[in-house]
């Protein structure tokens, strides 16, 4: 078991090495005033990130529940980052849909799954 000092030291080393910024952003709707809503992304935090290929080559995936030609990314940020399989990562001009958020005993850093949004 790490003790909190060990773990905070842990995640401080990770962090040195995230070299992007990331933009997490929510989708949020709003009434257009005429009985309909508009949907428009807000960014909820941005954090130090890195982007890495998962090692697979473009290839079609069921990612929730609809089957298209994708690639699939891990995106890592700091510790207990707010992020959710709702959520869409902006990093420069990319932007990335998460499939899924890894959960980790003894949380160092948490790794995201993403498609890139073309």
């Amino acid at each position: 078991m790490f003790s909190a000092t060990e773990l905070a030291a842990m995640r401080a080393t990770l962090n040195a090495s995230l070299p992007d910024s990331c933009q997490v952003s929510r989708k949020t709707t709003t009434s257009d005033g005429a009985g309909g809503q508009t949907e428009s992304w807000g960014t909820v935090v941005t954090v130090a990130c890195r982007v890495s290929p998962t090692g697979q080559s473009p290839q079609e995936r069921a990612i929730a529940d609809r089957l298209s030609g994708v690639s699939v990314w891990t995106i890592t940020l700091p510790a207990n980052t707010d992020v959710t399989i709702a959520d869409r990562l902006v990093i420069g001009a990319r932007a990335f849909e998460v499939a899924g958020v890894l959960a980790r005993s003894y949380e160092v850093s948490r790794r995201v799954v993403c498609v890139e949004v073309v």
